[in-house]
């Protein structure tokens, strides 16, 4: 398959006092095929929200940015904020992790999700900002503030996710609903112009078991109906095995493992990876001594070396590059 989108030493940096520069992101490179699903998945702070920000250009204006973001055969860095807006939501699109914060509370789900239609061109005649919310909306005063082309298609939409009465949705408030049909929401508004490329950003975040299990659902269920590419950005390792193609594991800021599943789960490399995945309850529960350096002043060599159990004096002093070998990546001298 193409590659789709492709990351080359991405580096990201935020201004703290007049003295701390804050390095969230360092020299990472990694790319996505068409139709792939690649997970990024690493302790919290990492850096994996910051990657999808990145991409999205949606940074605060504070931030450094250095590198390349190669989406077809545009750099995403060099476009103008006019034409990366032409681009998001309709070939990129993104989740966010908090449907709760993503979503207007002002504003009901059918207008919501018919935005992206009125961004790139489509014509959506609704006007509900301040008026009375009522529950029990009827179609005909729906048709009257949409068009019936973006009505059809909003429809459509949650249909595709699960939603079987449609048009009873499209006039209820985020408050009205739980947190898993919010997360669904999202999904199908950041799906309804069918982009070329889905980053999901901690989508099963604060879900319970039944509510993964459908998000889970629901993502396997876009992947075989349409051609997106899916970047999954999670903590949660059975819901990354599941579903991903391949794995990105990062730490400190940096990828230090790529590979397929199973090849990772059952065999991991990096040290990093081995204490991930023993931390896992269904391992031992064991967690990894120490904890993550902070990304204002790193430690010299491989930044795991205060933690890891096999270091060597190399370790500590030269900087391992990320070596690529049989369909697999790994950032470690001692690995093979």
């Amino acid at each position: 398959m193409n590659t789709l989108l492709e990351i080359k030493d991405l580096n990201v940096s935020f201004q703290g006092n007049e003295t701390e520069t804050v390095t969230a992101v360092s020299c990472l490179s990694f790319s996505i095929r068409e139709k792939e699903t690649l997970a990024l998945v690493g302790e919290t702070g990492c850096g994996k929200s910051v990657v999808a920000h990145a991409i999205m250009r949606l940074l605060p204006p504070e931030s450094r940015v250095k590198g390349r973001i190669e989406f077809g055969s545009k750099n995403l860095l060099e476009l103008s904020e006019k034409e990366m807006a032409k681009l998001r939501g309709k070939e990129i699109s993104i989740i966010f992790q908090n449907p709760s914060l993503a979503l207007n509370p002002v504003y009901s789900i059918g207008h919501q999700l018919a935005e992206p239609l009125r961004i790139h061109g489509q014509e959506m005649g609704w006007k509900e900002k301040g008026e009375k919310k009522e529950k029990g909306k009827k179609k005909e005063k729906l048709e009257r503030k949409m068009g019936n082309t973006n009505l059809s298609k909003v429809a459509r939409a949650l249909k595709r996710v699960g939603f079987s009465n449609p048009r009873e949705y499209m006039g209820y408030y985020p408050s009205w609903c739980s947190g898993g049909m919010n997360q669904r929401f999202l999904i199908a508004a950041s799906t309804m112009l069918d982009p070329f490329l889905l980053i999901a950003d901690e989508p099963s975040k604060g879900l319970d078991r039944d509510r993964v299990s459908e998000l889970e659902n629901e993502l396997k269920g876009l992947k075989e109906k349409s051609e997106t590419a899916l970047l999954l950005i999670s903590h949660d390792l059975g819901f990354v095995r599941r579903l991903a193609d391949r794995v990105a594991v990062m730490y400190a800021g940096e990828i230090v493992e790529i590979a397929d599943p199973s090849s990772l789960f059952e065999k991991p490399l990096h040290p990093y990876t081995r204490g991930l995945l023993d931390s896992l309850p269904e391992r031992g529960f064991v967690p990894i001594p120490g904890s993550s350096p902070s990304l204002s002043s790193p430690p010299a060599g491989c930044r795991f070396h205060p933690r890891c159990p096999i270091k060597e004096k190399r370790c500590m002093q030269e900087r391992p590059e990320l070596k690529e070998s049989n369909g697999r990546a790994v950032r470690c001298f001692l690995c093979p």
